[in-house]
């Protein structure tokens, strides 16, 4: 297991000495429970920042040192002012650090780039299949949400009918 307490400290100098402002840090975590992400950056009520890591991407051992940090300073990055979306400001700080580090920073990354071809459990099956019956659209949704609850009081995004049938894949 890589030590992720390392890994922040690099990624933090690694990010400033460039002369990158971050916002405050207020929480770091490890998320046990993350399936379809990396990492992840919140802004807090008060202003601060909290980051979590997914722990696959530490302890899984084919995923590298600095697939790690990519993912750390992406995420660092979002605490900068104006980067909490993938454009302008962030996309350009990520473009110096990968300049100057050789890092792949970008907005989405699968598994195939951190080192694990089939990462079990990171893809999630689809379990519903939603049909409009006016003008055929399809949509397809991996986990219950409130959309699938109450699929009947939806207008179809094409044509507006509400009229969806529902097929749950097994």
């Amino acid at each position: 297991m890589k030590d992720f307490e390392i890994l922040k400290e690099q990624c933090i100098h690694e990010v400033t000495r460039l002369g990158i402002k971050l916002g405050t840090i207020s929480s770091w975590s490890i998320n046990t429970r993350a399936k379809t992400r990396w990492g992840l950056c919140k802004l807090n009520h008060d202003g601060s920042y909290s980051i979590e890591i997914a722990s696959r991407l530490l302890e899984d051992d084919r995923i590298s040192e600095q697939a790690c940090k990519e993912t750390i300073i992406h995420e660092l990055l979002h605490t900068c002012k104006g980067c909490m979306r993938h454009t302008g400001k962030w996309k350009y700080y990520a473009e110096v650090v990968n300049q100057v580090y050789g890092y792949n920073i970008k907005r989405v990354t699968q598994g195939q780039e951190k080192g694990v071809e089939n990462y079990e459990g990171s893809e999630m099956s689809i379990k519903y299949v939603f049909t409009c019956g006016s003008c055929g659209a399809t949509i397809y949704r991996k986990r219950d949400s409130k959309f699938t609850r109450n699929y009947r009081y939806y207008g179809c995004a094409r044509c507006g009918a509400v009229a969806w049938s529902k097929k749950t894949v097994s």
